[in-house]
């Protein structure tokens, strides 16, 4: 099995020791530390939980990480950022958790927070100051035309003046209806749009009643201008302070962006109180007394003696109990024990896929390395070509090898890269090359389908052959009988019995084709009785078995889904050779020019449809056909106690002592 065992491990040590404990674990990333279930009630006076302990400074971490964060944001936005490429291939630092603490206690953290406080008011004010006078920009520019002042109307004597604007869709009609009113007005457009019109509307002190009247009626808006000068001139007093102020915020912006630093500072400082935060909710999961605290907890057996020697040496020898405990199938409860994967190189990556499916359970199997091989096959009998391997492959690897990766993108690129891999050996294998034919290949995909079919539902047969072994495996070692059989040593049988008639169709050996009717025959007959001797009530058992018929269909469903193997080759096979048709059928000189781009995009079309079918239909014979038949799911993940390791590496310190 690729499930590590795992150990609890109960430490006894003194409250002054309590930090430096916890920092050790943390940098060894290797113990899960779990919460006491229950307390005896005589020790109650004794011990309690640390729930309640430095709460005030948690509280304050909590504050100062939530403002750190803010901060990063607020740089991240306006500050400069280096390019992707650059990014992924620089170089964390490394740093043990008392240098990372060093670093962030030398640097004025407080400071440095005030700092982008201040500047990100700064230009918030200054966001707001220009969007208020682009509001303005936008009201005055309405009305540059109009060339007087308004407070220059009071002194009008004989006639009246009122400016406003209308629904542009109404204006024609309240123009007509208001020369009824009196022929003696006088109506000038200032501006026009879409949605309303300004007008500038004159008329006589003999008819001022009247024309107020309808105007108060109508959905005519009059005018309230703020302003002192001119829109024109006040217009040119809000583009200059305008300018001016995006100047500002373009100064300040570069001022962000010129000092790197205070973001490094930042990051640091993240990874610092991030790291002390996972400490104090680990803190809170111990048992203390006045003087002691009991942490209890999981470790890898196969870590445990290098993680005792390194507490030792960091707490030393004699200011502490460790004490640790194999697991006893028969008296602990294996469903809190908890689940870490372990496997070889090549199928550590395909780890992320098992997990997508479900964390398996402690005392079950970890399929992964049962399936990572049919993966990378059935991902390269999916794509199956030589050109589109390579460029999967050179993708994958360049960033494996020169990029900076979190382990988790680690992982996930060695799985397409093992699968870029595969598609170069089964685009060998058919000899196929972005759609050309090789001068080798021992199967083509265009002429042979039948064979290739043949030949992938052959695999499917392995493959469902695998699972049932896992699955009569893991029934026996819970020695339930029964279900090994009916779950999966009839199974094994049977499809064993149809491929040995299948092959004796080529062969035509009777003898074979008596053997393969009668594994086939004697386990239909098999499945009833022993439904029956397993069942209370023969009569149920008779029913389940006649039931179980049913099943035989979904069997040859699953071997039926292995087809699928071979309708991806040939339809991305075809596809990329009908392009090259394409582009061969162009005239020489088109076809070395703008044909050239047409089969550059034509086949990245073909390797994003190939690719996400052969990852999507792969996936789903494991799922379904491979998984469905022994892996259970339901297990607890490992999450040991663990620094951030967003920015920097944190390595283990042994002269922290």
């Amino acid at each position: 099995m690729a499930i590590s065992v795992m150990k609890r491990v109960t430490i006894i040590a003194e409250q002054a020791n309590k930090e430096l404990l916890l920092e050790s674990l943390q940098e060894l990333k290797g113990t899960e530390i779990v919460p006491f279930e229950e307390v005896e009630e005589a020790d109650l006076d004794i011990f309690f939980d640390g729930a309640s302990l430095n709460s005030e400074d948690s509280k304050l971490n909590h504050y100062t990480l939530n403002k750190i964060e803010e901060a990063i944001e607020f740089l991240k936005q306006y500050g400069s950022q280096p390019s992707f490429i650059k990014r992924m291939r620089e170089k964390r630092k490394v740093y043990s958790l008392q240098e990372l603490e060093t670093e962030v206690n030398s640097m004025n953290l407080e400071s440095l927070l005030r700092l982008v406080s201040e500047k990100r008011s700064e230009l918030e004010q200054l966001r707001r100051a220009i969007t208020e006078l682009e509001e303005k920009e936008h009201f005055l520019r309405k009305w540059t035309n109009l060339d007087f002042s308004l407070k220059e109307s009071d002194d009008f004597k004989h006639f009246d003046v009122v400016v406003g604007s209308i629904d542009t869709e109404d204006s024609s009609e309240f123009i007509d209806d208001l020369k009824n009113v009196t022929d003696e007005v006088l109506v000038q457009e200032v501006y026009y749009t879409e949605d309303t019109s300004g007008y500038t509307i004159v008329f006589s002190n003999e008819h001022q009643e009247d024309v107020l009247e309808f105007i108060r009626r109508s959905d005519f808006t009059e005018l309230v201008y703020e302003y002192d000068k001119l829109p024109k001139e006040e217009l040119q007093e809000v583009l200059s302070t305008r300018k001016r102020m995006i100047e500002d915020q373009s100064e300040l912006v570069k001022r962000f962006k010129s000092n790197r630093q205070l973001l490094s500072n930042l990051k640091l400082a993240q990874e610092y109180y991030a790291n002390l935060i996972e400490r104090e909710k680990a803190s809170q999961l111990l048992l203390n007394s006045s003087h002691l605290f009991i942490l209890k907890g999981w470790m890898d057996a196969d870590e445990v003696s290098d993680n005792i020697v390194n507490i030792n040496h960091v707490i030393g020898e004699d200011n502490l109990a460790i004490l640790t405990y194999d697991v006893d199938p028969e008296e602990d409860n294996l469903d809190d024990v908890p689940v870490k994967l372990k496997n070889s190189a090549f199928s550590a990556p395909f780890e992320t896929l098992t997990l997508q499916y479900g964390t398996p359970k402690y005392n079950s199997i970890d399929p992964t390395p049962f399936f990572s091989f049919s993966q990378v096959l059935f991902f390269g009998l999916m794509s199956a070509d030589v050109g589109y391997g390579l460029l999967l492959f050179i993708a994958t690897f360049i960033p494996i090898m020169f990029f900076e990766l979190k382990p988790g993108m680690r992982k996930t690129l060695k799985s397409f890269n093992y699968m870029s891999v595969g598609t170069i050996l089964v685009g060998l294998f058919f000899g196929s090359f972005f759609g050309f034919s090789l001068p080798f290949g021992v199967m083509n995909l265009s002429s042979q389908v039948i064979e290739v079919m043949i030949f992938s539902v052959a695999l499917g047969l392995v493959h469902l052959l695998v699972g049932y072994s896992l699955k009569f495996y893991l029934t026996m070692k819970e020695k339930d009988y029964g279900s090994s059989y009916l779950d999966a040593l009839q199974q094994i049988l049977m499809l064993i019995g149809g491929a040995i008639i299948a092959i004796n169709f080529i062969l035509e050996i009777p003898v074979l084709n008596t053997i393969g009717l009668v594994l086939l025959l004697g386990n239909v007959i098999g499945m009833i009785v022993v439904n029956m001797i397993v069942a209370k009530n023969p009569l149920i058992g008779l029913g389940q078995g006649a039931f179980g018929l049913i099943d035989l269909a979904g069997m040859i469903g699953d071997i039926v889904s292995y087809t699928r193997l071979t309708a991806l080759a040939v339809a991305g096979a075809n596809i990329g050779m009908a392009f090259n048709l394409i582009v061969g059928l162009l005239p020489p000189f088109v076809r070395f020019t703008v044909g050239i781009l047409l089969f550059l995009a034509l086949h990245a079309l073909n390797i994003f449809i190939t690719y996400l079918g052969a990852y999507v239909h792969s996936m789903r014979l494991q799922f379904v056909e491979f998984f469905g038949k022994f892996y259970e799911t339901g297990g607890r993940a490992f999450k040991p106690l663990s620094p951030l390791e967003k920015e920097v590496w944190i390595q283990k310190n042994y002269n922290n002592k």
